[in-house]
């Protein structure tokens, strides 16, 4: 799928400054900066309020996700702490981007692409997990791979519904070839 260029409807522009005021939208950069206060609980967990400085590049969309960036340093921080691989943290160390969700799982929670209000729950709940993860040195909940990993994830959590994801990442276009090629993934991640 291409990366598209999405812009700001102005309803999304007020609900942004009504809902989230310390974020804010530079319209000639097209960029989304500032900070993501939130205050939420996810299942039975214990309810987390915290801040991320972040930056929403909306020049680049893929499957309905832009680039999102904590632009403070504080997950790279976490993990310093935490003596944990800031990829576990889900952050890409060299380009700073937070990998938020693989795609598949984009396609299922954006299935008209870009939604803001979507976005910003989604980065809450990201966030959510970043700092529970901080604060109690465990996952909330269990967190896809990265990559190859990620799909074999999903397709040994529902093999009809990401068939044809895994089929595709992979290039495999017969049944031996997704059977070798899960036996493969799960030799290399001890799955």
């Amino acid at each position: 799928m291409e990366e598209n260029l999405v812009r700001l409807t102005d309803e999304e522009v007020v609900f942004l400054k009504n809902e989230y005021p310390s974020l804010s939208y530079d319209t000639e950069k097209n960029i989304i900066t500032g900070n993501l206060i939130f205050n939420v609980k996810y299942r039975e967990l214990e309810t987390i309020a915290d801040t991320y400085q972040i930056e929403i590049n909306l020049n680049k969309v893929r499957f309905g996700v832009p680039i999102v960036r904590e632009i403070a340093g504080r997950i790279l921080d976490i993990a310093a702490r935490r003596n944990i691989p800031y990829s576990e943290l889900h952050l890409n160390r060299l380009s700073g981007e937070m990998c938020i969700i693989i795609p598949p799982k984009a396609v299922e929670r954006y299935p008209n692409g870009f939604d803001l209000k979507e976005l910003l729950k989604h980065l809450e709940e990201h966030l959510y997990w970043v700092s529970y993860v901080e604060k109690y040195n465990k996952e909330p909940w269990k967190a896809y791979g990265h990559g190859d990993k990620g799909y074999l994830e999903l397709f040994l959590e529902d093999k009809n519904k990401y068939l044809g994801a895994f089929k595709k990442e992979f290039k495999c276009n017969s049944r031996y070839e997704v059977r070798k090629k899960v036996k493969e993934l799960k030799n290399k991640y001890k799955i």
